[in-house]
């Protein structure tokens, strides 16, 4: 057994992450280029995965604060999803449209919207990005200058990471620990002297045997989540029900259309009922809109 929690896992990422201590040191090491120091994190909102199979992720809605006192707002995601980068850019956009909502009208605004930025953790990478961090921003197209600079996103693609010893910055060891924390049975003391109060904290936070009975098994039934999803990745699998449905069709099985369709749209209706229980909408209006009975909408 790791003596370490696997980060990759959803448990072990909410477990480890909501922190603030934690937290801090990891957007930091990140953003160190981008802003001043963050010196207070508040959790906004934390997302578990949606209770479907297939199903895998977090995601924090942080508000921070820099040194200087200016706020930004952090939309942090920690999955490999179909059509990732859109689903980056709805989860980033859907911060915006909450923050002017929750403001003043257009009219009465005296200055813009806090920057927002988008930290996305891949574990299974992607064909197009062929570095550990790329960076986007909103740029003009034949300029090539930024066109606006309230929205900077960074995606951390894991299997283009490799570890240096030779290059201890605090960026390095979280992408290290990301990747590789699950499966290590010591920490290099080169990386101890190294280490901040949060990279310290998480240490101390993900060792495996520190763990009550409940954490463990929940950390075991999310890490054999996490393995079924590399087994499949590994055998060249889809995974979920519009790839279900893209499968069935593809091999001609009638059944498996007629079957996958409606598990679908039943998938769809609890996604849209969540969508607007977190809007604060009442039970009546989710029964309304989504179609699911009250007794499933209790349940989530």
């Amino acid at each position: 057994m790791a003596k370490y929690i696997d980060l990759r896992c959803d448990f072990g990422f909410k477990f480890c992450m909501q922190d603030e201590t934690v937290m801090k040191s990891f957007l930091n090491a990140i953003l160190e280029d981008e802003t001043e120091r963050i010196t207070s994190v508040k959790f906004e909102n934390v997302e578990m995965p949606r209770v479907t199979k297939g199903q895998r992720g977090v995601s924090f809605d942080l508000l921070c604060t820099t040194e200087r006192g200016e706020t930004i707002l952090i939309e942090m995601q920690n999955s490999s999803q179909k059509f990732f980068k859109t689903r980056a850019m709805f989860y980033v956009h859907n911060l915006m449209r909450k923050q002017i909502v929750r403001g003043d009208k257009w009219e009465k605004m005296e200055k813009d919207i806090a920057r927002i930025f988008g930290i996305f953790i891949l574990g299974e990478g992607d064909k197009n990005l062929t570095k550990a961090i790329t960076r986007t921003s909103v740029f003009d197209r034949d300029e090539l200058t930024e066109f606006w600079d309230r929205n900077h996103n960074f995606f951390l693609s894991l299997p283009k990471f490799t570890f240096n010893k030779e290059n201890l910055t605090s960026k390095n060891i979280w992408l290290h620990f990301l990747k590789n924390l699950g499966s290590m049975d010591r920490i290099s003391p080169s990386v101890y002297e190294r280490a901040d109060e949060g990279l310290l904290k998480l240490l101390e936070k993900a060792n495996v045997a520190a763990l009550s009975e409940e954490e463990y098994d929940l950390y075991e039934a999310s890490m054999k989540a996490l393995e079924d999803e590399i087994d499949m990745e590994e055998h060249g699998y889809k995974r979920g029900v519009e790839e279900g449905i893209e499968l069935g069709i593809e091999k001609g099985f009638k059944k498996g259309i007629e079957e996958g369709i409606p598990q679908g749209s039943h998938i769809h209706a609890i996604e849209v009922a969540q969508k607007m229980i977190s809007d604060g909408l009442s039970i009546d209006m989710v029964i309304k809109y989504s179609g699911l009975s009250k007794e499933e909408i209790e349940a989530l």
